[in-house]
Formats: C-alpha cells, structure tokens, sequence
C-alpha cells in the first residue's frame, strides 16, 4: 500500500512511502518525522482541527494526505486555521462510515484521548466506552432533551402564573359588572327622583347633551393632535429638502465663479499651443536624422584608405565620372579635397546633440500634452458632476416647493379643526348654563350623589377595559389556550406532554445503559486474554464494573486483581500500568467494535515496554489488524533518515 504526503509535518514537498501487510516498523532518530508520518493516516480518521494543525507543515499553506486512490485528505490554512474539504476527500471518518470511531479506537498516541487523559490522571472508564459505542450519542440526545424537559417545565410554570393571573383578573371584571349593574339600578333611581323634583326630564336631557358635547371635543382635539403631527412631519421634510436645495445652490455657484467655457477653451488653446510645438520639433528632428544620415554615410566613404576602383570603370566614361565625383582616396566625396574629415566628425556629432536635445523636449511637450488633457478631463468630469446638482437641485426646489403647499393645505386643515373645536366649546359653555339653570331646582344632595354614583361607574368600566387588555395581553401568550378553559384543565394537558417527554427521556436512558452494559460486557469476555496474550502477568484478572445509584448507572471503574488477591482500581496504578490497561482497551474495542479496520497505530508508547514485550505486543497486534504501525526511535548512529523495517527483525 502506498502512503503519499504532500507538506505534512516536518515532510516538505511530495514524499512516498511504501507499507506492507503485517508489522511496520518505522525508526529514526528524533525529529526526523515519524510522528508526522502516523499523523497523516490518522488525518484520514478525524475531523479534528487540532490534529490538522499538528499534521499541516508550519511554512506550508496546503497539502494531502493519500493512500493508495481510495483514501485521501487535503488540508489548507485558512486565516491562521488548518481545515480540511470534506465535499471531496475519502476518509475513513465519512458520513455513515463504520469506522467513524477509528481514531479513538486504532491509534494509541501521545497525543490520543486515553494516553492524554491518563497523563493527567483524569482517564474515566465510562467516558472511553461511551466514545466507542453508541452511547455517546444516546448520551447527548438525553442531555438535549432533559434541556428541553426543563425549558418547558419553566415556561409551563411562566404559563399557569399568567393564566392564574388572567383568571384572577377575570373574576374580577365580573365582579366589577355585578357592582355596575347595581349602581346603575341606583342611578336610575336618582335620576327618577330628580325628575319627580324638576318636573321634566330636561336635566337627564342637557346631561347627555353635554356629555356627547365634550366627546365631541375630545374627538377633534384628537384630530387637531394628528393635524399637528402631520403639520410638523411636513414642516421637517421642508425644511430638509430646503436645505438639500440651498446646499447644492451654493456649491453650483462657487463652481460657476469661474466660466466652464473660458477654462475648457483655455486648456484646449494650451494643448494645441504644445501639439504645434511638438509637431515643430518632430519636423526639425526628422531633417536632421535626414541629415545626419548624409553626414555619415560621406564620413564613412571618407574614411576608406584605399577605395578600389574596378579596371572596367577606366575605360566605362559614364563609370568613370561617377567614381570621379566621389573623389579620390582620402578625400572628402563630392566636395573634393577641400573638405576636412575632422569638420565632418565634428559637425555629424553636433547634429547627433542637436537630435537629442530635440528628443527631450518633445518627451517633455508629450508630458505637458498629457498633464493638460488630464486638467481638461478632470474639468468635464467636474462639469458633467456640476450638471448632476444641478438637476438635484432643481428636483429639490420642485420637491420643497410642493412640501410648502402641502403643508399650507394642513395648516389650513389644522385650522379649520382649531376653528371647529371653539364652536363646539362654545355650545358646550351654552350647555352646561342650561344644566346649571336646570339644576337650581334640584336638590344639590341628589345631583352631587348622582355624579359620584356616574363617576364611580365609569372608574368601573375603565378598571375592567384594562382588565380585559391585560387578559388579553396574558392569553395570547399562552400557546394552545383556549378562551375560557380552566387552570386545572390547561395544566393537566401541558403536563401530558410534559410526562411524554420524560418517557422518551427514560427510554433513551434504558437504551444508554443497554449500549454501555452491552460494551462493558465485550470489553470484559476478552480484555484478560488479550492482556496475557501479549505477555502481561501483573494481574491475574482485569474487570470493567458497574456504579448503580437509585437504579441508574452513574460510572464504571476498571478494577484489577493481583496474584496475592489485592484488588486495585484503575487510578491507583502506575503511569505504566495504566498505559498497558489503556492499550489493552483500544485493542479490545478494534476487536469488537471495527474489528476489519486495516490499521493499528502506536507511536513511541512502545518505549514504555522492554524489547521481549513489544515483541509479543506487536506478534498479538499482527494477526488484529492488515496493517500494524509502531514508531521506534534510532540513535544518529545507526541512521540519518526514516526508514520502515517490514516484520520484527
């Protein structure tokens, strides 16, 4: 089977290594990355961050895990934290996979649950077969529902205090109705009495009128509340847009200090002014490389000391001629002998000069031309952006334009409510003169009584509306009430669900204590012979047993008998002791629990047992698992690099 790694611990880059069926040793001296080479098949079995931390190299930002094709593991370090990529690696820790618990059962590591746990003195027997069973699970379904048992038993409690309180309010309304009735039985009679004394009913009559009179008041003073609310909604919105309009006002008219036209036919005037100069000197440049070309093309010809004239042309005329007007050797061509070959260096290096002073200004006219077109860009924009406001602006002045008139209208409407409100306390003043006529002739006891009796039944009927709200405020928030059941009826149907949830809390505790009895009875029937199959006589028994209280399970203890018949528990024991136990755990929960999963890891806890020991440990462990894995340190001496030996010698 191959094993690829790609940046895994102190690994960098792509390394291969090869395991075989049976034991595989791998040795090497410290920090020479046997532990990282476990640590990236145990990757393949976790989903444990912290363990990807530990495999992925500190320099490197991604990397992979692979085994054979069939299982591979990419991680990568994404804002300081390793992960992994579930969507497309192969692990043994898939969903639904069998060996979903590999990790905690097939590598015994120092850095696995039991060794750690038994480092700090804090190994718990029911805690390591909870893990490998599954009764962990069961465990956090009973956890999350006696959470919800509770959650519900407090709002239950919550629920009945509003609901005693809703009751309690509606007693009370009906009491108070009883009283109204009885009082308004008094007031008719009152009101009989004063009518015998006055003689008419006109008393009875302006106290309605004035009665409706002030209701009538109190309503427009309602509708002069709402007017008012809207009269200073749309004074604020006019306001605002008023202020948008003047704000954008005053930041067009600073842009406008300077004229858009002048300065963009300022810059255009200025770039051509630069184009023509530049166009100017692109024209001299030219003739002069023209000429340059001339000058060193006759200073070349100049320079030849022996110019060989073909015999034909001696005798050709035309030939002749031409060769003639080119000069002899070692004169000027054309020009004859009064040319002097050091004027015509001098000059073809002055024209060279002249050229690049030329290339540098019109390098330096292209930088103004690009300056300027920057400018001239940058004021359209501002233009174009001035336009904008300017349209803002306008809309603005538009809007708050027809705020203005719509807040004219409400304080019209405001108005006229105002206006109707004096008429109506107008006519109430009327009112209330006619009562005070009529009332001369009533007897003050009888109208005094009357009104205490009128305004004690309105204290009433106020009393029972707010009753009624808060009833209904309490009511509604009660799920499954129905209006008018009783307390005890509403309690007995809640706590039904209530006893529902706590059956299904019991099952799922009968069925916990089934799966962890269950793995308690397999570890038992065969951790002794495993224990003395790998060699081990300390104990001559080791037994897992129960803690019941009131009828529940509440731990296991791992309880180990001497030959002398001394019995000791599992925390008692040596460092050493306890680490062979834990081992004889995990290989007992392989056995029982993923009994074809191919792999048994053990890294550097082997130096904990002499060489006769692990021999027998790895000779039991070969015929457990396909592929045995067990870290082994080497002296320098004897090796530089990892090597994995094959079998025991």
């Amino acid at each position: 089977m191959k094993l690829e790694l790609q940046n895994i611990g102190g690994f960098v880059g792509v390394h291969e290594f090869e395991l075989k069926k049976g034991i595989n040793r791998i040795t090497a001296p410290n920090a020479k990355g046997k532990s990282s080479l476990l640590r990236g098949i145990q990757c393949l079995a976790s989903d444990d961050e912290d363990v990807f931390r530990d495999t992925l190299n500190d320099d490197s930002d991604a990397g992979y895990v692979k085994l054979n094709d069939a299982y591979i593991r990419h991680l990568r370090r994404v804002n300081g934290a390793v992960q992994a990529n579930p969507s497309v690696d192969r692990t043994f820790f898939d969903k639904n996979s069998q060996w979903r618990n590999a990790e905690k059962i097939a590598f015994f590591t120092p850095k696995s649950r039991v060794v750690l746990e038994i480092d700090q003195n804090a190994f718990d027997v029911l805690k390591f077969v909870e893990s490998i069973s599954e009764a962990e699970i069961v465990g956090s379904d009973i956890r999350r529902k006696e959470a919800q048992l509770e959650e519900k038993k407090r709002e239950l409690e919550e629920y009945i205090e509003n609901l005693t309180i809703a009751q309690k309010l509606d007693a009370e309304i009906r009491t108070m109705r009883g009283e109204i009735a009885k009082l308004q039985g008094e007031v008719q009679k009152l009101q009989t009495e004063i009518e015998k004394e006055t003689g008419t009913k006109d008393l009875t009559k302006v106290g309605k009128d004035i009665a409706a009179k002030k209701q009538e008041i109190r309503d427009l003073e309602e509708r002069l509340r709402s007017r008012e609310g809207e009269v200073t909604r749309y004074q604020e919105q006019y306001e605002k847009a008023h202020a948008l309009y003047e704000r954008l006002r005053e930041e067009i008219d600073d842009f406008e200090e300077k004229s858009e036209t002048e300065s963009i036919e300022e810059l255009g005037e200025e770039l051509h002014e630069h184009e023509r100069r530049k166009k100017d000197l692109k024209l001299g440049k030219d003739l002069l490389d023209n000429i340059l070309g001339v000058v060193d093309k006759a200073y070349k010809i100049f320079g030849e000391p022996e110019r060989v004239i073909p015999d034909s042309a001696k005798e050709d005329i035309l030939l002749s001629h031409a060769y003639g007007l080119l000069g002899k050797p070692g004169e000027g061509p054309v020009c004859g002998g009064s040319a002097v070959l050091e004027s015509l260096d001098s000059r073809r290096k002055e024209l060279r000069e002249c050229i690049t002073d030329l290339s540098k200004e019109i390098r330096g006219e292209d930088e103004k031309i690009k300056i300027i077109k920057g400018e001239r860009d940058e004021f359209k924009r501002k233009k174009e952006n001035i336009n904008l406001k300017r349209r803002e602006r306008d809309k603005a002045k538009r809007d708050y334009n027809d705020l203005l008139n719509e807040l004219k209208e409400r304080k019209n409407l405001r108005d006229g409510v105002k206006e109707e409100i004096a008429d109506k306390t107008h006519e109430l003043e009327i009112l209330e003169q006619q009562y005070e006529a009529a009332a001369k002739t009533v007897r003050i006891e009888s109208r005094d009584h009357l009104n205490k009796v009128r305004e004690k039944i309105g204290a009433y009927e106020n009393e029972i509306r707010n009753n009624q709200q808060e009833i209904d405020r309490l009511t509604q928030e009660i799920p499954d009430y129905t209006i008018g059941e009783s307390l005890e009826e509403y309690a007995t149907k809640k706590r039904r669900g209530l006893d529902h949830l706590r059956s299904e809390i019991e099952e799922l505790k009968d069925q916990y204590e089934h799966e962890v009895f269950g793995a308690v009875d397999k570890f038992n029937a065969n951790i002794n012979d495993i224990y003395k199959d790998m060699g081990f006589t300390t104990f001559r028994k080791i037994e897992i047993v129960k803690k019941i209280e009131r009828g529940r399970l509440t731990s296991l203890d791992a309880i180990v008998e001497h030959e002398s018949g001394k019995k000791q528990s599992l925390s008692s024991l040596s460092k050493a002791e306890q680490l062979t136990l834990g081992l004889v755990f995990q290989i007992s929960a392989k056995e029982n629990y993923i009994p074809d999963f191919p792999f048994f890891v053990i890294d550097d806890n082997m130096n904990t047992f002499d060489p006769d020991r692990s021999k027998a440990i790895m000779e039991y462990l070969s015929d457990k698992a396909e592929y045995v894995l067990i870290s082994q340190q080497a002296s320098p001496s004897e090796q530089q690099d990892l090597i994995i030996r094959y079998g025991f010698e």
